[in-house]
């Protein structure tokens, strides 16, 4: 199953490449986004391990609208009755209709492959998020507008806990890296994002693909994120 508990109430399933996150509480659980189609099952197994029903599931945040992060969005919400909260902007990236553009035309050509692979199925949105919006969920999140990786790209954070869920801003494994032009809309908008996510005051940023970050690498990120970016 591969679940990670990275706090005693929020834990991390799936591969290294992708993670989907689960926020526990006495309400339910929230999943921050639905991972790779691999992932299916292990969602489901870890709401069991921890004693859950479908049921408790309460919603699926999606970050973003890439295939990786929507993929099983559709089953879960079906298995759950979950509502399904995504970001304005993405609405066709949600749907796999984005039109990328020069280099990141690969990204949308893997897509595609993956969307044929897998007979993706695209979630029904319940509500579409903008920057600001408040969510009743894990003693509260705040949705973070961080665009660049796609159009209406979103972190949440939650300001009680100190914690704030980034997406593909960038990811963490041996370096902090951001994600590489081929699949983003917009670079300058991600490193500007970067930038926004160094800023917030929290004890754990918590990307999407790799490791969640400690404090002294949030300090890390912040230091990069205040060197001068090169003149292009």
């Amino acid at each position: 199953m591969n679940m990670k508990r990275l706090r005693p109430d929020l834990y991390s399933v799936g591969s290294m490449f992708v993670r989907v996150h689960l926020l526990v509480d006495g309400e339910g659980i929230v999943l921050v986004d639905s991972g790779f189609f691999w992932d299916h099952r292990r969602v489901q197994r870890a709401v069991a391990s921890l004693g859950r029903k479908p049921s408790d599931v309460k919603a699926i945040l999606l970050t973003h609208g890439h295939f990786d992060h929507t993929m099983n969005a559709a089953a879960l919400q079906s298995w759950s009755g979950a509502k399904v909260y995504a970001p304005a902007g993405d609405e066709l990236h949600v749907a796999g209709r984005y039109p990328y553009r020069g280099i990141a035309r690969v990204c949308g050509w893997l897509e595609s492959m993956g969307r044929a692979f897998t007979r993706y199925r695209p979630p029904r949105v319940d509500e579409w998020l903008k920057d600001g919006d408040e969510l009743p969920y894990w003693e509260g999140l705040r949705v973070v507008s961080l665009p660049g990786h796609t159009v209406g790209h979103v972190g949440f954070h939650s300001k009680t806990k100190r914690i704030l869920f980034v997406g593909d801003v960038f990811a963490a494994s041996w370096r902090i890296a951001l994600p590489p032009p081929i699949f983003n809309t917009n670079s300058a908008q991600v490193k500007e994002s970067f930038r926004r996510v160094a800023a917030v005051d929290v004890d754990l940023l918590v990307p999407a693909h790799y490791f969640s970050l400690s404090v002294s690498v949030v300090n890390r990120a912040r230091k990069k994120a205040q060197r001068p970016s090169p003149e292009r």
